[in-house]
């Protein structure tokens, strides 16, 4: 009874059956091989293996060798109240944006906050069918990122899927300007930031939109407003003149 209490509180808490069952086979045993794991948990070796890539991902779980045994334990279960007390101080922090969603008065701006790698690439992909794109951006932070969808970006702006009316500020490094060139043959326009500028954030001003991307954190906040847009386009086209062209 109170190992279900215990499972169902974790649930509660974000896992799944599946990790909260891994989860705690692993404080129970302290650490175990897939296999020890697999029979406390009462699930099937393959799938332990892919539950705690899960977990591990999480921070959650971590690998231990013992005389050339690869075994797996948990982390400290105060992370777990820890990630909670973060969860609770980011919803917070989001309390007036989500407050400001709830006025649908058509003079206020609205904002939409999206976290994960998944929820953010589906925002840039709806910032490519735009009508007028401009970017402030580090490729080098967003290889780091998602390195897969940035070579996609570029190989789908060389077959001219993603259209040519797209400008692109960024920083002075090899990765960029290597990215830049191959964007370049699509028709995008690509102008670098002065030496030593180094982008924390990813700005993109795309038709009645202004997105901002954080790369540590990884999370995108959308603001929908013609007039901000508008407002930021200027000044993004200011700053265009005073860079330098990639060559």
């Amino acid at each position: 009874m109170a190992e279900q209490t215990l499972l169902r509180t974790i649930e509660e808490i974000g896992f799944d059956e599946k990790e909260a069952a891994v989860y705690v086979a692993l404080l129970e045993l302290g650490q175990g091989t897939a296999g020890e794991i697999a029979v406390k948990a009462k699930l099937k070796r393959p799938i332990v293996y892919h539950v705690i890539d899960r977990l591990k991902n999480k921070g959650f779980a971590h690998d231990v060798v013992q005389k050339g045994v690869k075994k797996f334990a948990s982390a400290d279960p105060s992370k777990l109240f820890q990630n909670i007390k973060a969860a609770t101080d980011n919803f917070k922090f989001m309390l007036p944006v989500m407050r400001a969603l709830q006025n649908k008065g058509s003079e206020k701006p609205r904002i939409e906050f999206f976290e994960g790698k998944d929820a953010a690439l589906s925002v840039f992909r709806t910032y490519e069918h735009s009508k007028s794109m401009r970017y402030i951006t580090s490729m080098e932070r967003i290889y780091d990122l998602i390195p897969e969808e940035a070579d996609a970006w570029a190989q789908r702006t060389e077959k001219e899927i993603i259209h040519s009316n797209c400008k692109h500020m960024l920083v002075d490094s090899k990765v960029d300007k290597d990215w830049g060139k191959c964007v370049i043959s699509g028709g995008h326009g690509v102008r670098l930031l002065p030496k030593g500028i180094e982008m924390e954030m990813d700005f993109a001003i795309v038709d009645d939109m202004l997105g901002i991307t954080s790369f540590a954190p990884f999370f995108v906040v959308v603001i929908y407003s013609e007039g901000i847009a508008r407002s930021a386009a200027q000044l993004f086209d200011l700053a265009w003149e005073q860079c330098r062209n990639l060559k």
